[in-house]
C-alpha cells in the first residue's frame, strides 16, 4: 500500500484543533472545537495481521484439467470471490488509533479536509450533513443521533451543523504509525463539485 506524506509547514504544526487559519487552497472550519482524547498503538511484530477495507469481488483465473478417457482436456476458468479493497493494514506493521470528540456549533463546519487513515465516526447529539466531494451535484447526507459511517482516507468531506444545537461526534481513527494530532486532519481545496460549501 501507497503510503503519501502531506507537509503543512512548521508554522501549522501546532493546530491539533480546528481553527480558522487559511492553508494555501484548504478550506479552514468554522465553530467546530476537537479534543483528542485517548491514543493506542495496535498490532506489532506479536501481532496477528489486520486488514480493515471494504468489501469488492476479485476474479481468480485458474487452469483446470480434467482427465477423460479421450486423454486430459485443460480449460481456463474465470471466477469471481468475494475480496476486500483495503483501507490500511496493521499487524507487522503497527497503527495508531486515535479517539477524538468533536463539537460543531449551529451553523459551524469542519471545512474540506481528509485524513491518512480510515474513520470511524458515531454521531452523539444533534444532526450533522456531510457533504463529500465525490458526490454528483454535492448532495449532502445527514446524520442523526445514533447513526455512524465510514470515512476512508481518500474522501474528501467537510461536516457541517445546519441545525439549531450543537452536533457531537466521536471518531475513531485508525492511522499509519507515527502519525501526529496536528496531522490527523488534512486540509483540501473546495470541492469543485460544491462551490456553494465553504
Amino acid at each position: 500500500m501507497k503510503r503519501r506524506t502531506v507537509v503543512i509547514g512548521a508554522a501549522l504544526a501546532p493546530i491539533a484543533l480546528f481553527v480558522s487559519i487559511g492553508v494555501a487552497l484548504g478550506t479552514p472550519g468554522s465553530g467546530a472545537v476537537s479534543a483528542y482524547t485517548a491514543r493506542g498503538t495496535l498490532g506489532g511484530a506479536a501481532a496477528p495481521q489486520i486488514v480493515l477495507g471494504t468489501p469488492r469481488n476479485v476474479t481468480i483465473t485458474r487452469t483446470v484439467r480434467v482427465k477423460t478417457k479421450q486423454g486430459t482436456v485443460r480449460s481456463r476458468v474465470r471466477v469471481q470471490v468475494p475480496g476486500v479493497q483495503p483501507l490500511i493494514a496493521c499487524g507487522a506493521t503497527a497503527c495508531d488509533m486515535v479517539f477524538q470528540v468533536l463539537t460543531i456549533q449551529p451553523g459551524g463546519f469542519t471545512g474540506w479536509h481528509t485524513h491518512p487513515g480510515p474513520t470511524f465516526v458515531a454521531v452523539a447529539q444533534g444532526e450533522g450533513t456531510m457533504y463529500r466531494a465525490a458526490t454528483s451535484g454535492c448532495t449532502p447526507t445527514k446524520y442523526a443521533v445514533g447513526s455512524g459511517f465510514l470515512q476512508p482516507s481518500t474522501e474528501v468531506h467537510n461536516m457541517r451543523n445546519e441545525g439549531t444545537s450543537p452536533l457531537v461526534l466521536h471518531a475513531f481513527y485508525l492511522l499509519p504509525p507515527g502519525t501526529a494530532d496536528a496531522a490527523i486532519r488534512v486540509d483540501q481545496a473546495q470541492a469543485a463539485n460544491c462551490t456553494n460549501i465553504p
